[in-house]
C-alpha cells in the first residue's frame, strides 16, 4: 500500500471516529436536557471516558 493511500485511509477513519463522537456528545446533551437518563447516556459517558484515557495515554495528541 502506498503512503498516500495509507494517509487517506487514516484520515477517513479519523473523520468517521470524529463524526461518531459528535453524535455521542450531542446525544448526551439531548438526554440531559430531555431528562432522558437511560442506558445509552451511560454508554456515551463510557465512550467519552475511554476517549479521555486514550488521549492521556498519548499525552493529549492524536497520532
Amino acid at each position: 500500500m502506498e503512503n498516500k493511500t495509507k494517509l487517506t485511509l487514516i484520515k477517513v477513519i479519523h473523520t468517521l471516529i470524529w463524526v461518531f463522537f459528535n453524535f455521542v456528545i450531542f446525544y448526551m446533551l439531548y438526554a440531559a436536557i430531555a431528562n432522558k437518563l437511560d442506558f445509552w447516556l451511560w454508554i456515551g459517558y463510557g465512550f467519552v471516558f475511554l476517549e479521555g484515557l486514550t488521549l492521556l495515554t498519548f499525552k493529549l495528541h492524536c497520532h
